[in-house]
């Protein structure tokens, strides 16, 4: 055993859980609704039984990446290291609209006359994935989603998650 290296965790915490504190942790420090790029982060669970008591040293974040579109970032090369983690989390802003009758945003939601700005943290692991939403417009409340989304973005998340971890090849 070495005592300089911090145990392996156990057991990591439901996904919702663990993407609710890793988003509460990344409001506290990003002061914007309005990013320039999606970020990448690697999430190292260090005591799973301090989520309980909301313990900030109960995880690491480790940024990793950045790019202007969200969904290469996710392939970048770099971006490969996030599966060397626990989890990995996925920081990105935008507009959203209201559903139409139909379920789905009619035109671009940049455009829509009762537009919000967005903030989306989605944390995946070897336990799934789960979602955070926070508003501009009311930055105290926040919207979970236990990995129930669908679309390009859930697509592009677990296709990037089930390459598996990184591997770097020694010459």
């Amino acid at each position: 055993m070495n005592l300089d290296l911090p145990e392996p965790c156990p057991e990591l915490p439901d996904t919702v859980s663990l993407a609710t504190f890793v988003e509460q942790r990344l409001h506290a420090t990003l002061d914007s609704f309005e990013l320039a790029t999606a970020r990448l982060y690697g999430v190292t669970v260090v005591d799973s039984t301090a989520f309980a008591q909301d313990d900030d040293a109960s995880f690491r974040l480790s940024f990793l990446a950045e790019h202007p579109d969200v969904y290469e970032l996710l392939e970048t090369s770099s971006s490969s290291l996030g599966r060397m983690f626990d989890a990995a989390a996925v920081v990105t802003t935008g507009w959203a609209a209201p559903l139409g009758e139909n379920g789905e945003v009619e035109g671009a939601p940049s455009q829509h006359a009762k537009r919000r700005r967005v903030r989306l943290t989605v944390v995946v692991s070897n336990q799934g994935v789960a979602s955070v939403i926070r508003f501009a417009d009311q930055p105290d409340d926040i919207i979970t989603d236990p990995g129930l989304a669908t679309g390009s973005l859930a697509d592009a998340i677990n296709g990037y998650w089930a390459q598996g971890p990184a591997f770097i090849e020694s010459s």
